[in-house]
């Protein structure tokens, strides 16, 4: 299995030396292809990417995986997911992702997605779990498991009445790529969002319950403009259903009420949201062992 990771950057010299260890440190019987598009930085972010490659073909870094192919690219781009499309257009992997150029791998993270997807050939698409942490690598908070019903995904829900599908954790075969394209060039900050819907259109999300990736929290990033962010929301689903403000009125009293009152809210997600019940399995580790076990709120 050959994982192709691509990594869209611009002036993150303070951060990305640790970004790319996170990639290359990867250990376990998979191949790793490497793409960082650099959008023409001014910093000292190249001098870093230089720095590793210089290490790969000298073979003085420590390869724990089955082969790393490293390839760079500085141009200047029309934003992050021009540089995220032009990264995939060299790509040969079996797997795709994308880590930004301030977050982070867990250790085990491509390990423990490549035993889920051999584990269960029928998974196209993958997430497992982040961590947040400031941008002085403090820590905040881990994030809970959580399901992903593929309705609420093709409908856009998600990140607008119910919780985000945080990018850094998500995994997924070539051929999605090939068969949804390239983002459109008109998003510049939802098109993780845009991607969302149109993978839904063709396979259902799985959350593996592991942690596989940190996100860092910094202010100048693109994602803390949140306003414009969901403004592109809008562009991409301009009209949600009924059903979706049946969704976010649910979460928002589970939110105010809900940890004095779980079970009662427990029975309600129940009875409203649960009539696909194969929905509601998603992949554990355990014992070295990967499992698929019935989610439970």
């Amino acid at each position: 299995m050959k994982f192709s990771i691509i990594t869209p950057v611009y002036n993150s010299g303070a951060y990305i030396a640790d970004t790319i260890e996170s990639v290359l440190s990867q250990k376990g019987d998979f191949e790793i292809e490497y793409i960082i598009m650099d959008g023409g930085s001014t910093d000292n972010t190249t001098a870093v990417i230089q720095k590793y490659e210089g290490l790969l073909k000298d073979g003085a870094y420590p390869v724990t995986c089955e082969g790393i192919g490293f390839k760079w690219y500085s141009e200047k781009d029309h934003g992050m997911y021009d540089a995220i499309n032009k990264g995939f257009a060299h790509a040969t992997g079996d797997v795709y992702a994308w880590i930004n150029g301030d977050d982070l791998y867990q250790p085990d993270a491509l390990q423990s997605v490549a035993g889920a997807l051999r584990a269960f050939p029928e998974i196209d698409w993958i997430k497992g779990l982040n961590s947040n942490i400031e941008a002085d690598s403090s820590f905040i908070k881990q994030n809970r498991l959580q399901i992903y019903h593929q309705s609420w995904l093709q409908k856009g829900f998600y990140g607008r009445v119910c919780s985000f599908v945080e990018q850094d954790t998500v995994f997924w075969r070539a051929y999605l790529w090939e068969e949804v394209g390239a983002i459109p060039p008109q998003y510049r900050l939802a098109g993780d969002y845009w991607l969302w819907t149109r993978f839904a259109e063709y396979t259902k999300l799985w959350s593996l319950n592991k942690q596989v990736s940190i996100f860092r929290k910094r202010k100048e990033q693109m994602s803390q403009n949140m306003a414009a962010y969901q403004h592109e929301q809008q562009k991409v689903v301009p009209h949600l259903p009924v059903s979706a403000w049946i969704v976010r009125i649910f979460f928002n009293l589970e939110k105010r009420f809900g940890s004095r009152h779980s079970k009662f809210f427990n029975i309600i997600y129940h009875l409203l949201f649960d009539k696909n019940k194969k929905e509601l399995y998603y992949v554990d580790i355990s014992n070295g062992q990967y499992l698929k076990k019935k989610w439970r709120r």
